[in-house]
């Protein structure tokens, strides 16, 4: 098991917070309505990929601590750092599994599109 495994879990599950707290908060709709349905479906994408991990390689016991960052970031900043340190650790995660790289490609893919929505939805 690699510990990028079990940091993508940590992080994906700590943005799922952060962007349901910035989903309460904002006054643009537009933003509301993106943020929320990021919160709603990145939760059960990463679950999925963390059953799949488990299958092949065992339960995760050790998960990193992750805080959320609450004040003063914009929730496209939030979600560009996300992608970054997830496409930077593709490979760790994805541990020579066809199945799990589509996976990590499915969160980048629900992380697209919430900031898509958010950079031209207005």
């Amino acid at each position: 098991m690699t510990k990028e495994c079990a940091e993508l879990i940590a992080r994906c599950l700590a943005a799922r917070t952060q962007t349901h707290l910035m989903h309460l908060q904002t006054r643009n709709y537009a933003a509301h309505m993106a943020l929320g349905e990021f919160y709603e479906s990145i939760g059960g994408v990463v679950d999925t990929y963390a059953e799949c991990y488990q299958s092949h390689y065992g339960i995760i016991t050790d998960y990193p601590v992750v805080r959320p960052v609450i004040d003063n970031v914009e929730p496209a900043a939030l979600l560009n750092t996300l992608r970054g340190w997830i496409a930077d650790n593709r490979a760790a995660c994805a541990e020579d599994e066809p199945e799990l790289a589509n996976l990590v490609d499915e969160i980048l893919s629900t992380i697209d599109q919430t900031i898509y929505k958010l950079r031209f939805l207005k």
